[in-house]
């Protein structure tokens, strides 16, 4: 069966064939009769199925083009006509390969005879011949003698689907290799339990102790982690969050799967809805214990700052006191000189403030930490024997140079208000050393004080001492005892160096 172009299947004149067929019939003898019914009947039915078929090949939407024995298009439809770029009957009974003579040697001619020759089928896909950087999908067929070719140009979408493939691995290498946080996408369920985890990134074992294997076999796992107070206000904020279909976020605690510590989470999802009505959760989980961390030792900071304030206005009035003090049976100083005592005290009361600011991120020496503390109290005698420092000058971190900075002018204002240093024959004597222990290097510190005023076992405890004892021991990981004995306050300072 030849295959007619559209313009030809088209034109096909169905009374012209009818009038054909009854002069054959007239024309025939009677024994011929039989035979020249058929012929005429099989040329209507071709020519009908000609011009259905055409209709089909124009509306495919892939072009299409079919190859005589000899090579020569013997078909070409509307869509293949616009890519290649020349009219049909230009082509038509045209050899192929002398049309496109540039396609000699290529895969692409190979696979065509390879059809031609076996009889079978191939579908492939190949860049195109002439249009470099244009890539196609073929089918190629046994067709009427020769071959059928369909074919559609696919680089936009090849494009797109390695554009969205590279697009899938940056997200999967960042969802897997976020250091505190992991996102996940699961399943609806009025049981928060019983939800499906339909997606969690590699980094939920390590914010978790829980696999992504695991944690999608059994979602139970990861629930059973969240400390039992925060399951029920979790479940009515999802519930909240599913009616209104908003963004729901919370903060809770949870058991690390291998190493038992509790951690603070926050976890930040949105219900979506699918076309098939389901719902699904897509969330990211963070981990926030160092942000939690940080919020409680900047409460203790604002505390301790509006302490100190008091306490700066105590000690400053204590120097006043001690400045503007008429010593020895001379007689009273010249207001001149008292005014100048009281204002190095009070340079010296700022150094100390600025060891503060200053070697916040640099780490700083411990003798200049303890000096400074003392600094505003270092002329209460002549030969200042009233202070004794001793102990190497020992590097220390940042954290650490700042809570022993704290603890000290905690042990130094309380001592100018209440005990050896308010006194004229009080003394105080701070000694240090370091220590190697089997879970690394330790510091040691004694405060010591003594000829002050007596001193009794406090009937509360204040900010200053909650500071020293519970601020100084959680923030430095050690152990700080406060003693006070009726000849002065003792305080021991046991705490890792590294």
């Amino acid at each position: 069966m030849s295959m007619p172009n559209l313009a030809s299947a088209a034109s096909i004149d169905m009374e012209q064939l009818t009038s054909d067929l009854v002069a054959s019939i007239s024309a025939s003898p009677r024994g011929a009769l039989n035979d020249a019914l058929q012929q005429a009947l099989a040329r209507t039915v071709e020519a009908k199925v000609n011009a259905q078929l055409s209709v089909v090949l124009e509306g495919i939407g892939d072009a299409f083009y079919s190859l005589d024995a000899h090579w020569r298009f013997a078909y070409i439809n509307r869509a293949a006509e616009t890519y290649f770029g020349l009219p049909r009957q230009a082509m038509l009974h045209k050899v192929i390969w002398d049309m496109f003579p540039e396609s000699e040697g290529t895969d692409l001619r190979g696979r065509y005879e390879e059809v031609f020759l076996s009889g079978a089928p191939m579908s492939f896909e190949a860049e195109a011949v002439g249009r470099p950087g244009r890539h196609l999908e073929f089918h190629v067929f046994p067709y009427n003698g020769g071959v059928g070719v369909s074919f559609r140009d696919w680089t936009e979408r090849r494009r797109a689907e390695e554009e969205l493939r590279a697009s899938e691995a940056r997200l999967s290498a960042l969802a897997n290799n976020a250091p505190t946080c992991m996102f996940y996408q699961t399943s609806h369920s009025p049981a928060y339990s019983e939800r499906k985890v339909l997606y969690v990134s590699r980094t939920c074992e390590r914010l978790t102790g829980v696999s992504a294997e695991e944690a999608q076999a059994n979602p139970d796992m990861l629930y059973s982690l969240v400390l039992p107070q925060h399951r029920e206000r979790m479940l009515a904020r999802r519930l909240e969050s599913l009616r209104t279909l908003t963004e729901c976020e919370e903060e809770f605690e949870m058991r690390h799967a291998k190493t038992g510590e509790i951690r603070w989470h926050r976890i930040i999802t949105t219900p979506r809805r699918l076309e098939t009505g389901g719902i699904v959760w897509d969330g990211i989980q963070i981990d926030i214990t160092d942000h939690k961390r940080s919020e409680e030792h900047l409460r203790l900071l604002l505390n301790e700052l509006n302490h100190r304030v008091k306490n700066t206005l105590a000690t400053v009035q204590s120097l006043a006191s001690q400045s503007f003090r008429v010593r020895g049976a001379g007689g009273a100083r010249d207001l001149p000189a008292l005014y100048a005592t009281f204002e190095a005290r009070l340079h010296a009361l700022a150094r100390g403030h600025d060891i503060l600011t200053r070697e916040n991120w640099e780490g700083a020496g411990l003798v200049e930490i303890v000096a400074q503390a003392f600094a505003p109290y270092r002329d209460l005698s002549e030969d200042g024997s009233r202070i004794r420092l001793e102990g190497p000058d020992l590097r220390v971190s940042p954290s650490m140079a700042l809570s022993l900075s704290m603890a000290m002018h905690e042990l130094c204002t309380n001592a100018a208000k209440y005990g050896a240093l308010g006194a004229s024959e009080g003394r105080v004597r701070v000694g240090w050393s370091s220590q190697e222990t089997a879970s690394g290097p330790r510091l040691t510190m004694l405060w010591e004080e003594n000829g002050g005023p007596p001193v009794s076992q406090p009937s509360r405890k204040g900010f200053g001492s909650r500071l020293i004892q519970d601020g100084l021991a959680r923030e430095l990981n050690g152990e700080v005892r406060l003693v006070y004995r009726p000849e002065g306050v003792v305080c021991t300072i046991d705490v890792p160096l590294s």
